[in-house]
């Protein structure tokens, strides 16, 4: 009688309250692909992914979610480092062990993971091209996984909708372009590569009635994908157009209308949530991205499902170590800090495609006003100028946006930080015109720029519009 009533209350607690994980952008590169050599300390040089040590950290991770016992795990995308066939099925035997504890993973491919150019083996001091997966072979390596006997699938792309938890439908959303890719393993003449994203037309509209026909049966609704769906920043989609659906705005209605309101993504491995109002502010739609599991601050998420009161309770926690590396977080925080440079070269490299051709003639007119000037003559000068001075306030502002919850730390002493940076720039490129090329900065340049400055530092969407909105990245309530 005792153990009847103590099974009968589990049953009532796991229908009331079920527990899903959420991890993202695990990369794992198989471990028989790997020979230590010069080859893959070349390729983990500089790299914020810990690529050598993901087999180790998705074993870690397995435990975890062991430990947690949830009834699904999601997967949001690029499961293999550049999809390697061996990396999935090592994935799927991540998978498996799982499964075998009781616990449903689905996952939905990212941009690396199909039809991919550029898989490789890394052997000694050479590397040796290995084998990718067609879109096909995903889905049948992850047949028991959001692709089997149980989910219904679009006819038009890799997406497939189920129901995991009773009453509770997830939508799997195929956000990938890997279908333009060529590849000269089968022929191609080039290798080319897409990572944007993107909804077919018909995908959207499958997507949108499944979402329909669950809500009519009174049934709550989440959706998964790779890509970004929601801005996590003011103008995101201008300066980050790859990490971002296009006709991201007009998807996002749409779903909100046909009863989605809660997405699970990845991709740009930041730990970060975002909500999308409709013009009215009556309706909502709110992202969560989770951070690369194999990138500092190697994020897990877990939403607690309450059907009573129709909502997901977001936490977030950390990986802290894994067996082999005691010191995983302190490793993985000074590969951010290291890959400061590479995010430097990127902002000057954009910055120098649209004022490089300029260069000159700024020259003439500064030195028509007199004194010697110092400007860049390529990307690569323009880069070592940024390091110079703003490279520890671009570590800053990296370390708080990958942590998520960046208004926590002292964003204003790092604006302050960056501007005096800035100033020291000027300085040494035009010392003798320094005060009036300030005075223009501050007057006419940085109000420009503050209100995307404010939307990354202060975490906060659609600045300054009536729509404007705030969202914990890390602990939060979602109403389904």
């Amino acid at each position: 009688m005792i153990l009847s009533t103590l099974l009968a209350l589990e049953s009532t607690a796991r229908t009331a309250s079920e527990r899903i994980v959420i991890i993202s952008d695990t990369h794992l590169l198989a471990p028989g692909l790997v020979t230590p050599g010069r080859a893959i300390d070349h390729a983990d040089a500089g790299e914020s992914k810990m690529m050598v040590m993901s087999d180790d950290i998705m074993s870690a991770i397995t435990d975890s979610i062991i430990s947690l016992k949830p009834a699904v795990v999601l997967l949001t995308g690029d499961l293999t480092y550049n999809g390697e066939r061996a990396s999935h099925e090592r994935m799927a035997q991540h998978l498996e062990r799982m499964a075998q504890h009781g616990i449903q993973a689905l996952v939905i491919p990212g941009n690396h993971d199909c039809n991919n150019p550029y898989p490789l083996r890394y052997d000694g001091d050479k590397t040796v091209p290995t084998a990718t997966v067609t879109r096909d072979e995903f889905a049948q390596i992850y047949s028991n996984y959001g692709y089997g006997k149980n989910s219904r699938r679009d006819p038009s792309s890799l997406s497939y909708c189920c129901e995991p938890i009773k009453g509770l439908v997830i939508i799997g959303i195929d956000s990938n372009m890997d279908e333009l890719n060529t590849l000269t393993s089968r022929g191609d003449s080039v290798n080319t590569y897409h990572n944007g994203g993107r909804i077919k037309p018909e995908t959207l509209q499958w997507v949108i009635d499944q979402a329909r026909q669950a809500t009519r049966r009174g049934k709550h609704v989440i959706a998964m994908m790779h890509h970004h769906l929601v801005p996590h920043f003011d103008q995101e989609s201008r300066l980050l157009a790859n990490y971002i659906v296009s006709d991201h705005n007009q998807v996002a209605m749409q779903l909100m209308e046909a009863g989605i309101h809660t997405i699970f993504t990845g991709h740009l491995h930041v730990t970060d949530a975002a909500t999308l109002y409709n013009s009215e502010g009556n309706d909502s739609i709110v992202e969560i991205a989770t951070g690369s599991a194999i990138c500092y601050p190697f994020a897990i998420r877990t939403a607690t499902l309450d059907n009573k009161q129709r909502n997901l309770n977001i936490d977030t926690r950390w990986l802290n170590a894994t067996a082999s590396c005691p010191t995983l977080r302190e490793q993985g925080r000074q590969r951010i800090i290291n890959s400061t440079p590479g995010l430097a070269a990127m902002i000057s490299g954009k910055a120098w495609s649209k004022v490089g051709n300029h260069m000159g003639q700024l020259k003439a007119m500064l030195e028509a006003g007199g004194g010697k000037v110092n400007l860049p003559e390529n990307p690569q000068q323009a880069t070592q100028l940024a390091l110079r001075h703003l490279k520890e306030v671009l570590s800053r502002t990296l370390l708080a946006v990958v942590e998520g919850n960046e208004q926590n730390q002292d964003y204003e002493d790092i604006i302050s930080q960056g501007k005096q940076g800035i100033r020291a720039m000027i300085e040494e490129v035009a010392p003798s015109q320094a005060d009036n090329l300030w005075e223009f900065f501050q007057s006419s340049v940085y109000p420009q720029l503050e209100p995307l400055v404010r939307s990354i530092l202060e975490d906060r969407n659609a600045v300054g519009t009536p729509i404007e909105s705030h969202t914990d990245d890390l602990h939060l309530k979602v109403n389904l």
